[in-house]
């Protein structure tokens, strides 16, 4: 349709195009080409745009050449890849085909290339699968080879079943019992999993190799899950990890001390093991998850153990948002024992260990504590470190929901002040951009293929300049009015594109981040039940990111996800009748604001909060919650026992206060504290 518009477009507009695109034009012609069903000219535009196009376009095109035209043709497409790109993306593709052809000894050759290490999932089956088909004589090796060197998943599974029924099992081999081994612990039959492993120092020695890091992290999964005696395996790790180096060892520990943990009443034990797994590793995913795994084990035993680990391992994480949901957990338990002092303690050693979000949200609420009288900040003025806290909040690149309660404890409301902050995200860094990327994406916006866009974004989002992510949004936005898939997938793109960019960023994406989809439909019921428009927006897109067909597993429906029981009951008190629809926008947003008033005036002094804690929550719980909870509002967010709640309690004060200041006139600050009751 969007090709089709393109197509009818005026002269000088098509002229205008093919000027500035130059040689990728052709590409985007053979898409072009293609939607009106002209194979012939898609061939045509896609070799042009293959010899002339930049090198990413250029690979694209050779790509769709391999799955267009007679067998001839599409064959000479995979030649011209095979020989020009080394690719694993590209010669999955040209594989593929020849798999189709049974070109199986060319695909065998074309994979040699790749070790074990570096073969792609996808291009491994087609491997086998053709030596499988030719009866290689390498075939059992290389597949042990492949098999023993990477996790086991889905693929591997479905290559050791074709294996399996052309060559049957040889249980006297022993490189074929240690498949066997890795099969039984995948498909979790931990039982006999650990019947086989009895064999595995046996089979090593016959192999006359030494221990393979995936056998030992299988190991340990099956005595972790089939067996009771967790004490003495837990020894035998041990034992085995003094024998080992490396990641080797590191994975012994790491299992001697899950095993001490499950058998209970060894901490010391659990720690120390888990410290030496930490100890003999390199930084990198390993040390991550290791640590993970001990700082969540200390939230069962001693804050004060926490504390300590934080200290000397904190300084070596890698993946920062690892952790996220340790550190969110940690301040439920801080804040809900009133553990004020470890909290701020907590603040200052990670600072610049955590991610973005943890730090800010660690420094709002320490700057709170010493509000609140609470803590020590060790000889430094409570209030200057209270504003201290809430500047890191300012300055950082984190949720809008802790930059909007800081600007509120700053008492900041200068419209000009308030966009510079909002439009703040942290530390401006050079991210390596690729421009080909670039070009491909606005490509699609120009020439009209919206449904390619949200699929490349994603591939490529991580070397695309913020103009190129920007103009994306903004056409799928616009072409929303077709398709409420394209508002959803905007709104995604503006919304991850805010969070993770560091530096400034333009006002446009912060519209876009907070669009106001179906306005005359929240206008109107906003009027009808007495509500602001900002908190109806805030709770659409946090239920459903304005997707109207959403159905969540619980059996919510439409963009105020509702419940059919609840949706039955606005539908009756709203005089609908039974044959609603509960996914048409109008309807469902009449009966979501309906619903939302009701909880707002049943709710102590009609708290807008409580009432949206009680939308995602139910209202029984919320007011127990608040019942036994005496701490300021803002920490009664942080301390509900349902992690889906307390985000859902920060994304709707966030949404609400960006909404109010976007198009309200209503300082974030003014909407922080009428959600909050902060004084």
């Amino acid at each position: 349709m969007f090709a089709a518009l393109f197509a009818s477009c005026s002269k000088s507009k098509a002229q205008s195009l093919k000027k500035q695109y130059k040689n990728d034009t052709s590409y985007f012609m053979a898409l072009s080409a293609l939607d009106k069903g002209n194979q012939k000219s898609a061939i045509t535009f896609f070799k042009e745009s293959r010899a002339k196009s930049n090198p990413k376009i250029a690979r694209m095109s050779a790509i769709e050449l391999s799955k267009i035209g007679n067998v001839i043709e599409r064959t000479k497409a995979c030649d011209y890849i095979c020989k020009h790109y080394d690719d694993a993306e590209a010669l999955f593709a040209a594989c593929r085909v020849f798999f189709e052809q049974g070109e199986y000894s060319r695909i065998i050759s074309i994979t040699d290339r790749f070790k074990y290490t570096d073969l792609t999932d996808e291009l491994a089956e087609l491997r086998f699968l053709s030596m499988i088909k030719k009866d290689d004589s390498r075939l059992k090796e290389d597949l042990f080879n492949w098999l023993i060197c990477k996790p086991y998943g889905k693929t591997q599974n479905k290559i050791w079943n074709a294996f399996v029924e052309f060559k049957g099992i040889a249980a006297e081999d022993p490189a074929i019992q240690l498949l066997i081994f890795r099969n039984l612990v995948y498909k979790k039959n931990y039982i006999a999993a650990c019947e086989e492993s009895s064999k595995l120092r046996e089979l090593y020695s016959v192999l006359d190799r030494p221990p393979d890091y995936q056998i030992i992290s299988d190991l340990g999964k099956a005595r972790l899950y089939g067996t009771e005696d967790f004490k003495a395996d837990a020894r035998r790790f041990e034992t085995l990890a003094r024998t080992l180096d490396g990641q080797n060892a590191y994975c012994a520990y790491f299992y001697a001390a899950r095993l001490y943990d499950r058998a209970g009443r060894y901490q010391d034990l659990t720690q120390s093991n888990f410290k030496k797994a930490l100890d003999v590793i390199e930084d990198g995913d390993q040390f991550d998850n290791c640590l993970w795994y001990l700082l969540n084990m200390q939230l069962r035993t001693s804050t004060g153990d926490i504390i300590q680990t934080l200290k000397k391992y904190a300084n070596r994480i890698s993946n920062q948002s690892y952790f996220d949901d340790f550190f969110d957990n940690l301040s439920v338990l801080l804040l809900s024992h009133a553990q004020w002092q470890d909290f701020y303690d907590v603040w200052k050693i990670i600072d610049n260990c955590a991610s973005e979000e943890t730090a800010c949200k660690f420094a709002y609420l320490s700057g709170r504590i010493l509000e609140e009288g609470y803590g020590d900040t060790r000889g430094q003025p409570k209030t200057k470190e209270a504003v201290a806290a809430f500047t890191r909040v300012l300055s950082g690149n984190c949720d809008i929901y802790y930059k909007v309660c800081a600007l509120e404890r700053m008492n900041i409301v200068d419209k000009t002040y308030v966009t510079d902050i909002l439009l703040s995200g942290g530390t401006s860094v050079d991210n390596e951009t690729d421009n080909d990327a670039c070009t491909l994406l606005s490509g699609y916006a120009a020439f009209g293929f919206p449904q390619k866009i949200y699929s490349q974004w994603l591939s490529d989002r991580k070397v695309l300049n913020l103009e190129s992510c920007i103009q994306a949004s903004k056409f799928l936005n616009q072409c929303g009015a077709f398709s409420n898939d394209y508002r959803v997938q905007s709104l995604r793109i503006a919304n991850r594109t805010r969070n993770s960019w560091a530096g400034k960023i333009p006002y446009e994406l912060l519209e876009l981040t907070y669009p106001r989809f179906y306005y005359q439909f929240i206008e109107d019921a906003c009027r009808a039940n007495n509500l602001q428009e900002q908190i109806l927006y805030a709770l659409i897109r946090s239920e459903s990111f304005f997707d109207a067909s959403i159905s969540s597993k619980a059996g919510a429906q439409g963009l105020t996800q509702l419940m059919k029981g609840t949706a039955d009951d606005e539908a009756r008190k709203l005089k609908l009748g039974d044959d609603y629809d509960v996914l048409d926008p109008k309807t469902n947003i009449a009966m979501g604001s309906h619903y939302l008033a009701s909880l707002i005036g049943r709710t102590p002094d009609n708290s807008v909060l409580l009432a949206m804690l009680a939308y995602n929550a139910g209202l029984t719980n919320v007011r127990k919650w608040k019942n036994a909870n005496s701490l300021p509002m803002d920490f009664y967010v942080e301390t509900l026992p349902f992690p889906e709640t307390r985000g859902y309690g920060r994304k709707m004060v966030g949404a609400a206060a960006m909404y109010g200041f976007l198009y309200y006139g209503i300082t974030p600050a003014q909407t922080v504290r009428e959600l909050l009751y902060l004084k």
